[in-house]
């Protein structure tokens, strides 16, 4: 495949950043322990959300952190991710990219689904897109149930051939692998919620672990309409081995770079106030769910009862939060993010209006 010189440019520059990065958040401790706390949380609610997957905004953090008990087919599924993305997050060093490797993640995914079918799928399935109307308005082959496994052992491995190739850049390898294991559709269900896992691991194991911090699964919750157009467009004539990588490539980079962005400026932030932080109060600065008390004291088991009350209190009396509820159902959000999600959600309706 003949490589676009903008692709290139991009990876070199995602490359360079990437270095810088490493440097600043060894500068700023809590504000890391803050991000990572933030992402999965991000990531856990947004990739679920790409699906239809979801549950109200102030049981998220209590289920990713196992505060509370999950109810129904949603909650169960969320937690299910969260147990996947959290093992990644610990033993990506440890693991090997192989069939079994991706048998035991999917397995994983979906140990609390009551739609688990162990396994590569038994029938053949579609890919379908729905109209605004629940119509169905087109229908994308995937590959026959009786080749998924071969094809599986085949992207492996040609991966890995790749990867090898020191004139390959390895970052443009993990849009390729995402987008064929997406084609080949190899699971009855949850394929794109397994992309994602995969997309997570395969940066950690290629030394972009900005997904630790930053939450690519918000980036393309948020440019939804823009991933799925650029995977159309590189599917085309897949099965005939003449697509075109470069549209998702593409897409693949500017969303990864987006997540620099934003991480390069938060540490920015934190580097520039006077008085530094603890990781209680630049989560909360970040946090854009509300949390409860202990929500935050599942996730900072080191930090007393009595701090995370006096951080909660001062930073309420500060208008840096806001309390919502009370009793067992108070929680607390970020202001700003507050403000921001009411006006974000403002512009929609009035957009939604405009067009009708």
């Amino acid at each position: 495949m003949k490589v676009d010189p903008d692709i290139l440019n991009r990876a070199l520059n995602i490359e360079n950043i990437n270095g810088r990065t490493q440097t600043g958040l060894k500068d700023v401790s809590s504000v890391s322990e803050a991000l990572v706390n933030n992402a999965i949380l991000m990531s856990v609610r947004d990739s679920n959300a790409i699906e239809g997957i979801g549950t109200t905004a102030d049981r998220v953090a209590g289920l990713v952190n196992g505060s509370i008990m999950p109810r129904g087919h949603d909650e169960n599924e969320m937690v299910g991710y969260s147990e996947a993305l959290r093992y990644i997050h610990r033993n990506y060093s440890e693991i090997t990219l192989s069939k079994q490797f991706v048998l035991d993640l999917y397995a994983m995914l979906m140990s609390r689904s009551e739609r688990n079918e162990p396994g590569f799928k038994t029938r053949d399935n579609v890919i379908v897109d729905r109209g605004p109307d629940g119509n169905v308005s087109k229908v994308y082959p995937t590959v026959p149930a009786k080749d998924a496994e071969y094809c599986m052992d085949q992207l492996i491995c040609s991966y890995w051939e790749a990867r090898n190739d020191m004139d390959i850049s390895s970052l443009l390898l993990i849009p390729c692998f995402i987008m064929d294991f997406l084609r080949i559709h190899p699971f009855s269900d949850d394929n794109g919620r397994m992309s994602r896992l995969l997309t997570t691991l395969l940066l950690y194991q290629e030394g972009y672990d900005v997904c630790r911090y930053i939450s690519m699964e918000s980036k393309i919750n948020h440019s939804k309409m823009d991933y799925y157009k650029a995977l159309e467009e590189s599917q085309i004539g897949w099965f005939d081995n003449e697509c075109d990588y470069s549209p998702f490539i593409h897409y693949f980079l500017g969303e990864l770079f987006l997540c620099y962005r934003d991480l390069n400026r938060m540490l920015g932030e934190e580097l520039g106030r006077k008085r530094k932080a603890g990781g209680i109060e630049v989560f909360l600065r970040l946090v854009s769910v509300p949390v409860s008390k202990s929500d935050l004291m599942a996730m900072y088991p080191d930090i007393s009862k009595i701090t995370v009350e006096r951080t909660l209190k001062r930073m309420c009396d500060s208008g840096f939060i806001e309390k919502i509820g009370s009793g067992k159902s108070t929680r607390y959000v970020s202001r700003s993010k507050r403000i921001r999600a009411r006006a974000s959600g403002g512009a929609v309706m009035r957009s939604a209006k405009a067009m009708c």
